[in-house]
């Protein structure tokens, strides 16, 4: 049986995942308002996307995320970031409205 201080606990850490997934989702509107053509280079996308070089290079030579080059430099629109991210997007598969963590606090 559930006593209040694990439901406590249990909103606790569903509060606390709620406000970091929106301090990213602040990141990235903060990125997109500083960012007001829609086009990143290199550096920007990284940080957008916590990436680091070797993998974004990665994604480009395998033809998963569109670019542009002119020279040296690489461009990304926002488009092509969009794109990506529904490619590569997983649906939710959980049965029922409860996080894993709370599942295990009811079986035990």
């Amino acid at each position: 049986m559930k006593t209040k201080k694990s439901e406590e606990l249990c909103e606790k850490e569903i509060l606390e995942k709620i406000l970091h997934f929106m301090e990213g989702m602040e990141d990235m509107s903060s990125l997109r308002a500083n960012n007001a053509h829609g086009v990143y280079d290199n550096q920007a996308l990284m940080s957008a996307l916590n990436i680091s070089s070797a993998y974004l290079r990665k994604l480009r030579d395998n033809g998963y995320l569109g670019f542009s080059r002119h020279g040296d430099k690489y461009w990304y629109t926002q488009e092509d970031v969009d794109r990506f991210l529904k490619r590569f997007h997983y649906e939710a598969f959980a049965v029922g409205d409860l996080l894993p963590e709370q599942m295990r606090n009811i079986h035990g």
